[in-house]
């Protein structure tokens, strides 16, 4: 079964939620770190590894739908944003890039939550978790995900949503 057939009325696979999650990407990054994000085209694949250093996961549900959004940075691209964000530097240590891309994640969701509800999704609130992208939790077995990929300082970072149901 083709992922295009399992998921073809899945909410969260509407040009509208994949539009504003980008949106809220390249807004937030222009006005609070001045930097500038390309947005690639999406694509579906099933059990999908993040090739990045870091991500950040929430949850995703609205009106009986569940899944997972997550956003996966380089450690140069978490560190520069956090640091054009916040006009420090950002030391060695990964405490401060998990909490910087823990808050900016949150601002990008954020986002896309306002101008998605607004038009009747009501997503719900949800808690930011940064990790390592190695050390990311197994979400389930046989997982679908749009992956969204994205340049920013000549890198690429990805948007990936994951269908529970």
């Amino acid at each position: 079964m083709s992922v295009a057939y399992k998921f073809n009325n899945h909410p969260f696979l509407e040009s509208q939620v994949i539009l504003s999650l980008a949106n809220g990407v390249v807004e937030t990054l222009k006005t609070m770190a001045d930097v500038d994000a390309e947005f690639e085209k999406p694509f579906a694949v099933m059990n999908w590894q993040s090739p990045a250093d870091v991500s950040v996961h929430l949850s995703l549900n609205t009106n009986g739908f569940k899944g997972r959004l997550l956003f996966h940075f380089t450690n140069n691209v978490a560190k520069e944003i956090i640091e054009r964000m916040t006009g420090e530097n950002v030391g060695d240590g990964m405490e401060q890039i998990f909490d910087g891309v823990g808050e900016v994640s949150n601002i990008f969701y954020g986002a896309a939550k306002a101008k998605l509800n607004a038009v009747g999704f009501n997503l719900t609130m949800t808690i930011p978790k940064a990790c390592y992208s190695s050390q990311l939790p197994k979400f389930t077995q046989d997982t679908t995900c749009m992956l969204i990929p994205f340049k920013v300082l000549g890198e690429t970072c990805y948007v990936e949503i994951i269908l529970f149901n």
